[in-house]
């Protein structure tokens, strides 16, 4: 099961805002710009065996898992398919 305190609003210093939420059974995930006109990607979050964020995108035909990590309000996410990876701040 995703960890609760993953569940938030997230902000980057790129102005990008990442929502995840619990709806019912699934928990769902939305990033977007900070006034949500442009959403970059929708979908939803399980964990997967080895402790990873696993992804499916609704908003294109994508699923990919992610290494995370959490220490108050700060969360790290690695950019699928890269070596790159996303500091998000807790804002919610």
């Amino acid at each position: 099961e995703v960890p609760h305190n993953v569940l938030g609003t997230w902000y980057n210093l790129d102005g990008e805002v990442l929502v995840i939420s619990r709806d019912l059974d699934k928990v769902r995930f939305t990033r977007s710009t900070q006034s949500q006109i442009v959403i970059y990607a929708t979908g939803t979050i399980t964990l997967s065996s080895e402790g990873e964020l696993h992804i499916k995108r609704d908003d294109i035909e994508d699923e990919y898992k992610l290494v995370y990590g959490i220490t108050g309000t700060t969360l790290v996410i690695t950019q699928p398919r890269s070596v790159s990876a996303w500091l998000w701040t807790k804002i919610e």
